[in-house]
C-alpha cells in the first residue's frame, strides 16, 4: 500500500490490483489510498499473467467475484505481496529482530549473532525493493564468504 501510494506521487495513473474487497492496512493508509484520485484498486482482483514482448504491456486480471476474466493495458509492473517479515526461524535460533518483526542488521549485514548475515525484505532496510534486495544479497554474500576465509578477521 506504501508503494502504492509513493507511485501515485510520481505516476499520472495507478491501478492496484487486490485479491479481496477490503484492505487489511492501518486506517490512515487506507484513506490516504483511498483518497487519491490517480489510484483506482480494482477489488477482488488477482494477477494471472504479465503479457508484453520487450516491454510489459498488459496484464491479465481474474476478478474471483465474478469470475471473469480482463486484460488491462499497462505501462509497467510493480509486484508487492503482504508487508509481514517471515523472520519466524532467524527469531527462534537467537537472532534480533525489531518491534515490527524485522530482522535487524548493520551496514555489512552482520546479525547479533557472529556469522549470521541477512539481506532482503526481511531485513529493517527502510527501503523495500528489489534493487535493494539486490544489493544487500551482494554485500552479505561478500561478508559471509571473508567470515568463513577468516572467521576471527572481521567482528
Amino acid at each position: 500500500m506504501i508503494t502504492a501510494l509513493y507511485l501515485g506521487d510520481l505516476a499520472s495513473e495507478v491501478k492496484v490490483a487486490h485479491r479481496r474487497d477490503a484492505f487489511r492496512a492501518e486506517e490512515a493508509l487506507v484513506k490516504g489510498l483511498l483518497g487519491k484520485k490517480n489510484i483506482q484498486v480494482l477489488w477482488n482482483s488477482e494477477v494471472k499473467e504479465v503479457r508484453g514482448e520487450r516491454l510489459v504491456n498488459k496484464v491479465i486480471l481474474h476478478d474471483s467475484k465474478t469470475e471473469q476474466t480482463r486484460e488491462l493495458l499497462v505501462d509497467g509492473v510493480f509486484v508487492q505481496v503482504g508487508e509481514d517479515p517471515n523472520s519466524q526461524l532467524a527469531k527462534e535460533a537467537g537472532v534480533a529482530v525489531d518491534e515490527d518483526g524485522y530482522i535487524i542488521v548493520d551496514r555489512l549485514q552482520r546479525t547479533n549473532i557472529n556469522g549470521v548475515f541477512a539481506a532482503g525484505d526481511v531485513t529493517n532496510h527502510p527501503v523495500k525493493q528489489v534493487g535493494t534486495a539486490v544489493g544487500q544479497g551482494i554485500t552479505a554474500a561478500s561478508e559471509a564468504y571473508g567470515f568463513v576465509r577468516r572467521p576471527y578477521y572481521k567482528r
